[in-house]
């Protein structure tokens, strides 16, 4: 990876993609989303992943949207997201509010399910229901979009770069051979690209993605350590991401020891 993208000289900030990197270790970020301010944008940013919880929970899509209405009002105007303790995963606390404010409709409307389902939904520690499912799901996917917005962003701002789009082509097309993707890439950013300057492109560009995965995840475990967003990007489905394109000191590289 070349200086500019070095991870002890810089860390990616992925909750605003257009703003320049930042020098702070992931450990430095821990008051981030224990504000109030913070939070509420955290629940934002997240909130298409609360919504697909809601939907598969409530199986009607107006109730959701009620639901979903209800929730954002009691979190960013009602003072529900300041009783956020500021410590655990803040995924829990979304998950747990719109779990009891899923609950809490269904027994205001008599819309009860089965009772075994509605002990699921009411557990919650509940890790296998199709609403927690929902749930992991969308939350990758949340993160993967501003991770890839990022990257975008960052291409923007560094002439010569092109880490987005050798990426995006790489997944888009899996099976063509290092030429044909450099053609791509090519036609793509209007620059010539050969066979080589592409596919290191890529191997730069899987390193910075998984920098910015980390840095990302890290934002909703607080305090984030090591062993704690590990194991989040486990729960996520999102190891694979990162796990070999990470330096090999990342955990005292990025973390406290």
């Amino acid at each position: 990876m070349p200086a500019a993208d070095s991870p002890r000289r810089r860390r990616s900030d992925v909750s605003e993609p257009n703003e320049q990197v930042t020098g702070l270790r992931l450990d430095q970020i821990s008051t981030h989303v224990a504000t109030l301010g913070d939070a509420e944008k955290f629940f934002v940013r997240y909130g298409r992943a609360v919504g697909g919880y809601l939907r598969a929970i409530l199986q009607d899509p107006g109730a959701t949207d009620e639901v979903m209405q209800e929730l954002v009002l009691a979190l960013l105007r009602r003072g529900g997201v300041a009783k956020w303790p500021g410590k655990g995963r803040f995924r829990d606390y979304l998950k747990a509010a719109a779990r009891n404010a899923a609950i809490t409709h269904l027994r205001r409307t008599g819309r009860q399910p089965a009772a075994a389902e509605l002990g699921e939904v009411a557990d919650p520690h509940s890790a296998g229901s199709a609403a927690d499912r929902a749930l992991l799901s969308e939350w990758q996917s949340c993160l993967l979009d501003r991770v890839w917005r990022a990257l975008e962003g960052h291409e923007r701002r560094t002439p010569g770069n092109i880490c987005y789009t050798a990426l995006k082509v790489f997944t888009e097309f899996p099976h063509e051979p290092s030429p044909r993707l450099a053609a791509i890439a090519t036609q793509r950013t209007g620059h010539a690209v050969g066979a080589e300057a592409f596919r290191k492109q890529v191997s730069r560009a899987r390193c910075l993605m998984a920098e910015l995965i980390l840095t990302e995840a890290a934002r909703g475990v607080i305090p984030p350590t090591a062993d704690g967003v590990e194991a989040e990007l486990h729960e996520l489905g999102l190891w694979s991401y990162v796990e070999d394109h990470l330096p090999d000191d990342w955990r005292t590289r990025f973390f406290s020891a």
